[in-house]
């Protein structure tokens, strides 16, 4: 399909025609669910929408000012930070996704490092080849040299390699609870005490998992521990609008004490207004999203959250039989989510194509080839049927070679 934009038009549209042109664009919300996975089931999503319209016009700049937006987002805050292991000070700050969080990490490491490294020129992160793009991002922006090290046979941080890489200059140590590629949570024990020997800040990246996992263990999953449990993590991000089930945008990112938190402030006073004190990078943001995440956090509370763990859970099992019952495809074990598959006589990227003509937008990873499912508690019956008989039906089509070679990638 080619875009063609086009000028704002002479007249205005009526509203009903605007509607309808709207419906049109959207995809099939059968085939087109796991694109935009990670969503509650359909009273969790009300609550949330409910809130996020309610509070959708103010803007949440003022946050750090006015009272009843601030009380909200600090009830937030202390409703997140109180899942992770927390110290009696710790703290957090509400973002707009998991990009955000792992900057504002990448940020205070930066300014952390300039009081306590000085005489570093060019502060270095190390973190293993799973850690998530935004690492290179962030460290890019913030003129950050970035140590991207191999992993072990097993596809987890390789923690020798990470030891081996560090230098004078290296501040910090990442690691994923769990990684995007390959749902599999880094030995992060392992990396806090190498953190501690070296006296090194310790990041862990739980956007994905950060509000499944304590629910999780309580289930009895055998996790390692990777929240302020562990001595050395200073930093944690964790993503509300993934397996928090709020309306995105929105994340956290959540420190081991204020006394760390001060090193994300940056208040201007040099201006003609007096100081410009924000929440975080975002000036004007929409203090909806805030709203929405205290409504569902409320609504679910832990038990809640932890009959959804059950149910995700379940429903990861129940797909993984499901794929494993695919003649030429078979599902990659992973500690939590997403879970992987992969071909075994078949081309997975044809197998992609295929099911993107068939409607459906599906995560992938290149090294090695896999998809990558997100899954949610809303994947019903239904959606879980259709997706499995076209994921049956697109490996015949690829295995006789009649289909579009598609692309696997994030």
């Amino acid at each position: 399909m080619t875009l063609v934009p086009e000028g704002l038009p002479e007249q205005g549209l009526a509203a009903d025609e605007i509607y309808r042109e709207l419906d049109r664009r959207r995809i099939d919300p059968i085939r087109g669910h796991w694109s935009h996975s990670f969503r509650g089931p359909p009273d969790v999503q009300e609550v949330g929408r409910t809130a996020f319209l309610r509070f959708m016009a103010d803007n949440g700049i003022f946050s750090v000012r006015v009272p009843y937006m601030q009380q909200v987002e600090q009830e937030v805050i202390a409703m997140c930070v109180s899942l992770f292991h927390p110290q009696p000070d710790s703290s957090g700050n509400f973002t707009s996704g998991g990009s955000e969080s792992n900057y504002s990490a990448l940020h205070a490491i930066r300014e952390w490092a300039k009081e306590h490294r000085p005489q570093v020129r060019r502060p270095t992160i190390v973190a293993p080849y799973s850690a998530h793009g935004t690492f290179t991002k962030g460290c890019h922006y913030f003129g950050l040299e970035l140590i991207r090290t191999p992993l072990g046979k097993d596809y987890r941080a390789d923690v020798a390699a990470m030891a081996a890489a560090i230098t004078p200059d290296t501040v910090a140590l990442v690691g994923s609870a769990p990684c995007w590629p390959y749902g599999l949570f880094d030995p992060l024990p392992a990396i806090s005490a190498l953190a501690t020997q070296h006296g090194l800040w310790m990041h862990v990246d739980a956007c994905v998992g950060g509000y499944l996992s304590p629910f999780a263990e309580q289930l009895g999953l055998p996790l390692p521990e990777w929240d302020f449990r562990l001595p050395a993590v200073q930093s944690i991000s964790a993503d509300l609008h993934k397996l928090g089930y709020c309306p995105k945008p929105a994340s956290t990112v959540l420190w081991r004490s204020r006394d760390l938190q001060r090193f994300h402030y940056v208040n201007p006073t040099d201006i003609p207004t007096g100081e410009y004190r924000t929440a975080g990078f975002a000036g004007s943001r929409n203090a909806g999203a805030i709203f929405a995440a205290w409504a569902v956090l409320r609504y679910l509370g832990r038990s809640g959250y932890l009959r959804l763990a059950r149910q995700v859970l379940a429903t990861k099992q129940r797909l993984s039989d499901g794929i494993r019952a695919i003649d030429g495809l078979e599902p990659v074990a992973s500690d939590l989510l997403p879970l992987p598959f992969r071909a075994t006589d078949v081309v997975l990227a044809d197998v992609v194509g295929e099911m993107t003509r068939r409607g459906y937008i599906l995560l992938g990873c290149k090294d090695p080839p896999l998809v990558d499912m997100p899954i949610d508690p809303a994947a019903d019956d239904t959606v879980i049927e259709t997706f499995l008989a076209d994921l049956r039906e697109s490996v015949a089509v690829a295995r006789a070679a009649g289909t579009t070679r598609g692309e696997l990638r994030y």
